[in-house]
């Protein structure tokens, strides 16, 4: 029977998150620098980013001003008021936050992007996994967190409990604890490596679901409005991004040449009158293309449906073509 390491469960988790909030926060980027175009307040904008966190599973915003500055979060303190923080560049006042630092420097055009593995932060010494990446309209710090406590927030559909997981959840860094243990409950792990995913891919396109409704109230044009979607795209793994009406027609896509929406029988399964997704299964197509997967997410009140597809690596354990290492079996 086929055995598969923790330490590729854990890093494979770890991987995947990676990428993912990537493109959390490189939307977020984009949809702070609309909104501040549209001419939106701080209260109004952090606004957005709680009706995303209270939606989603995405735990937290943190948006710097270009001195490290936080002044948008989704964050409060005892007092409800957004906490206040500076992000500086000493690792011995700043084991954590420091790291992010260097995002301040980079270009607008850079697209950098910085990502940490779970770990002690220094406001409250809870553990968190954040990513950050560069402004595209000033120099600033946008960053997304995650709880590590994953199961506890919903993160796994309070589906999956087992202490494999659980294990692997808990012991970011512990190598000595992973590479002595081994599960072969592959197709399981697979499973909810699946549904974190799916999880994931939420949050990216409520925040494109709030970049759009952004854009279109700072009056932007389609093509404006398509440009950052493509450069969205071209800085993440997400392949795509389409913005159709409920009756499958693409008004807004990443693409150069839209053909037409993927999966078109799903918008007959969703209810209109909530927030309704539809998670696709992963796909694997010829040996030349990626394997992919695709989410379709309904924003009642809009009337309108984001559609996101990601690629998927041979060596993430979401992927069909993903094969444990022979020094696992």
């Amino acid at each position: 029977m086929s055995q598969l390491s923790l330490a590729v469960v854990a890093k494979g988790l770890d991987s995947l998150l990676d990428e993912q909030m990537t493109g959390q926060a490189r939307i977020a980027a984009h949809l702070v620098a609309a909104a501040e175009d549209q001419g939106l307040s701080p209260e109004e904008i952090i606004s957005i980013f709680d009706a995303i966190v209270e939606k989603t599973v995405l735990d937290e915003l943190w948006i710097t001003d270009s001195e490290g500055v936080v002044y948008l979060t989704s964050v409060r303190g005892d007092d409800g008021k957004p906490i206040r923080f500076r992000f500086m560049d000493d690792p011995d006042e700043q084991p954590q936050a420091s790291a992010f630092f260097p995002l301040l420097s980079a270009s607008i055009d850079s697209d950098a992007v910085i990502t940490q593995a779970a770990q002690t932060r220094e406001i409250d010494w809870n553990i968190f996994k954040y990513v950050g990446v560069s402004g595209i309209d000033k120099p600033r710090i946008v960053q997304v967190g995650n709880a590590l406590a994953f199961e506890e927030q919903g993160l796994l559909n309070n589906s999956y409990a087992s202490p494999v997981m659980t294990a692997a959840l808990a012991a970011f860094g512990e190598a000595d604890l992973l590479s002595s243990r081994y599960t072969s409950r592959v197709a399981e792990i697979r499973s909810v490596f699946d549904g974190v995913l799916s999880k994931q891919m939420v949050v990216q396109a409520g925040l494109i679901d709030a970049f759009i409704s952004t854009t279109e109230a700072a009056g932007w044009s389609v093509a404006k409005t398509n440009s950052h979607l493509r450069r969205i795209v071209n800085t993440t793994p997400i392949a795509e991004i389409e913005i159709a009406t409920t009756g499958g027609q693409i008004v807004l896509s990443s693409s150069t040449s839209p053909r037409q929406l993927r999966y078109p029988e799903s918008l007959q399964a969703i209810n209109v009158d909530v927030m309704d997704v539809v998670n696709h299964p992963t796909m694997a197509h010829d040996e030349n293309r990626q394997a992919e997967k695709t989410a379709t997410v309904y924003s009642p009140g809009l009337a309108r449906i984001v559609q996101i597809t990601t690629f998927l690596d041979d060596n993430s354990l979401v992927s069909p073509r993903f094969k444990i290492p022979k020094s696992n079996e």
